[in-house]
């Protein structure tokens, strides 16, 4: 669901998104039906699509809302590209709307998408940010688009994510599965990205040693997720024996389901209890280590300047420092 709220700035309504992984802040973001509706409806409405056009200028609005604060992301200075994920929800968008085969129409709507940014209207002085989100289809136009960017998802919200899982046990068992997933991905690249070949994805070189085969025995919580896997699968053998000659009647039945009932409960008693601590890791992430300050400071901006990007400047700078390779204390990221 979209975040709802009643700033129509990106950057406050990526403060305030509930979500905790870059990635899916910044998404939440982008979805938002927050916005100033007067505001881009002139120069969005001017695009050509052949169809759906209503639908593509919402998407217009939305990424013209985000161009008008993308001086805040410090290109140079930061670890991630955000162009790359800027690029793979306009085509997550397009494709919802002419599904992901038909290439003309998503072609058109990123021309028209390359219009409005064309013409919006910026400081001249930031130019190269203005730039840097041109709308691209060729970065993201591939058959295997979803895997790519569900790659790229990842690992820009590694440097977030690993670290702490190293550190605090509730947060290495919350994304364990998460990391997980992302092996046989991994598998896949591995071998597609070989000399010689150009099918690997262009991000691929900087991600490779986030591989999880290479540190998920390392992590903390890892024996006890083993554990709970072979207990699990232990128990599953012993609650389902195979044929009648194992002598369960009606009352055996009964017995075993109210077993298995009570345990079920109690499973679920422990999930919901754990969520207090999961809760207060999030809220000290976020409130007491360099990870929320960043979040905290990237909203710090002068909210008269909404629309003036030259005012915004002062903020920028100040960005700059946050973003800054030097400055030790803070999880950055670097361009993919």
């Amino acid at each position: 669901m979209a975040l709802q709220s009643d700033s129509a700035d990106f950057l406050e309504l990526f403060r305030k998104s509930s979500k905790e992984l870059f990635s899916e802040k910044f998404y939440e973001a982008m979805n938002s039906d927050s916005f100033n509706s007067s505001k881009f409806y002139h120069r969005c409405n001017e695009i050509s699509v052949s169809n759906h056009k209503d639908k593509v200028i919402t998407i217009c609005k939305k990424f013209l809302r985000f161009l008008e604060k993308s001086t805040a992301w410090n290109i140079e200075n930061s670890r991630y590209d955000v162009s790359i994920l800027l690029n793979y929800w306009i085509y997550d968008k397009l494709t919802d709307i002419y599904g992901d085969k038909n290439d003309k129409e998503i072609s058109f709507g990123f021309a028209a998408l390359q219009y409005a940014w064309e013409y919006h209207n910026y400081n001249p002085k930031n130019q190269l940010y203005h730039q840097k989100y041109k709308p691209d289809l060729n970065m993201v136009n591939h058959d295997d688009w979803k895997k790519r960017k569900e790659l790229y998802d990842y690992c820009i919200n590694y440097d977030l994510i690993v670290p702490l899982c190293r550190s605090y046990d509730q947060t290495c068992m919350e994304y364990y599965e998460y990391i997980e997933k992302k092996g046989p991905l991994y598998e896949e690249y591995e071998k597609i990205c070989i000399p010689g070949e150009s099918k690997c994805p262009h991000f691929y070189e900087k991600c490779r040693d986030y591989n999880p085969k290479s540190f998920l025995s390392e992590l903390p919580c890892h024996s006890k997720i083993v554990a709970n896997k072979s207990a699990a699968a232990k128990a599953g053998t012993q609650h389902h024996p195979s044929g009648p000659e194992q002598g369960f009647g009606p009352q055996t039945f009964s017995m075993v389901s109210t077993s298995e009932t009570s345990e079920i409960g109690t499973k679920v008693g422990h999930s919901v209890l754990g969520v207090a601590p999961v809760l207060l890791t999030a809220t000290a992430l976020y409130r007491y280590t360099p990870v929320g300050s960043w979040i905290r400071k990237l909203g710090g901006y002068n909210s008269n300047g909404v629309s003036d990007l030259d005012e915004f400047s002062s903020y920028t700078q100040e960005s700059s420092d946050m973003f800054s390779d030097n400055s030790a204390s803070y999880i950055s990221y670097q361009p993919i």
